[in-house]
């Protein structure tokens, strides 16, 4: 029988990258398309670009916030689904993050249940679902009450949570993502996030002060070690498991270590050498916010705009979480980290060769 996987998400980063891998092993894509601000025509016509050509890709207009997004999308032949669509910003609205992330998977599940010849459901979630908790986070389920950075954590703990109790007959899979800093171990970056703007903000000498304490790990992995381990385990599933698609804390950086790699790795640029910038401080939870906070009343300053970005995940730069990986290694054929000061001096070489993506690469 062919296989026919239903992407959610398939416009994002993870998404797009997970349907050219199926693709690749002969897989049968349909992706869900919403419309955003460009038309849903644009964005089709940006994935078939990239995409390639193909009369096994086929796409769908639907949005997961809308209650009718898949009233028109047949369930028959759909063997795997990868749920990847969400509001993925740190500092996503509540109310936001409830309807998209928690009713959006919501629906996703429900239709889901009509798919007679479904294998696979591939969840993808965040390893920062467990909350502010230190110590070790074990690939089971997260029980509540737990606290949260933010609104994006909190909204992925409940899918999560929604998926195991209520949906125990479908044969799913969570995969917890770390943070993706770079295409591949080459250091190559087409996506920023929160992560590459703070890097931003150190180099152009507007991040004086770190939330954050120096021993703290730092999960980070790359987009090819993502799409490739979301698309072998989707099609060898393991029903009702959780994974950390992650490195162990052994072969993460710290907090510390990153500073310090990229202070000496900046240092080697004359435009940084000649503003005197000075390694950024430790400072407490209790003094970041006071500061964040006093920043945000003087409205869109540059200072307010850097502590921003910041400011959603800074609490949990004082967790120090020790994330097991052992079921994912196991369950992967070929399991590798790359050493991450080496990636993290690649992607910090990018970053500066290309100026933020202001210049060619």
């Amino acid at each position: 029988m062919s296989k026919r996987a239903l992407i959610t998400g398939i416009t994002g980063y993870v998404g797009r990258g997970v349907a050219r891998r199926l693709l690749e092993d002969g897989f049968e894509i349909i992706g869900l398309v919403r419309n955003g601000q460009d038309d849903y025509e644009k964005r089709v016509e940006g994935l078939r670009t990239d995409l390639g050509e193909s009369e096994k890709l086929m796409f769908i207009r639907g949005d997961l916030t809308d209650d009718n997004a898949l009233k028109d999308l047949n369930v028959e032949g759909i063997t795997h689904i990868v749920h990847s669509a969400a509001v993925t910003r740190f500092n996503v609205e509540a109310d936001l993050a409830q309807a998209a992330n928690v009713d959006g998977s919501r629906k996703i599940f429900e239709w889901a249940k009509c798919c007679r010849q479904l294998e696979c459901f591939s969840y993808i979630s965040t390893i920062y679902a467990c909350g502010l908790v230190d110590g070790e986070v074990l690939e089971t389920r997260h029980h509540g009450p737990r606290t949260f950075a933010n609104h994006y954590e909190n909204s992925k703990f409940d899918a999560e949570a929604l998926l195991q109790k209520e949906y125990g007959e479908l044969p799913w899979q969570i995969m917890r993502v770390a943070t993706i800093i770079a295409d591949d171990d080459h250091g190559r970056v087409t996506q920023q996030n929160a992560f590459h703007n703070t890097l931003k903000l150190f180099f152009y000498g507007l991040l004086s002060l770190v939330p954050g304490k120096a021993e703290v790990p730092l999960y980070f992995v790359t987009g090819r070690f993502v799409v490739e381990a979301i698309a072998e385990l989707t099609q060898h599933c393991e029903r009702q498991s959780i994974v950390h698609v992650c490195h162990s804390q052994d072969e993460t950086p710290t907090l510390g270590e990153l500073l310090d790699l990229a202070y000496d790795r900046f240092s080697e640029e004359e435009d940084f050498r000649s503003r005197n910038i000075l390694r950024p401080l430790f400072c407490d939870a209790e003094s970041f916010g006071l500061l964040a906070g006093e920043a945000e009343e003087m409205g869109a300053t540059v200072m307010s705009q850097s502590l921003g970005s910041i400011a959603p995940f800074a609490k949990e730069l004082f967790t120090v979480k020790d994330i097991k990986n052992d079921r994912f290694r196991a369950a992967l054929k070929d399991y590798r980290a790359p050493d991450p000061k080496v990636l993290l001096d690649a992607v910090c070489g990018h970053l500066l060769k290309t100026r933020w993506g202001k210049r060619a690469g």
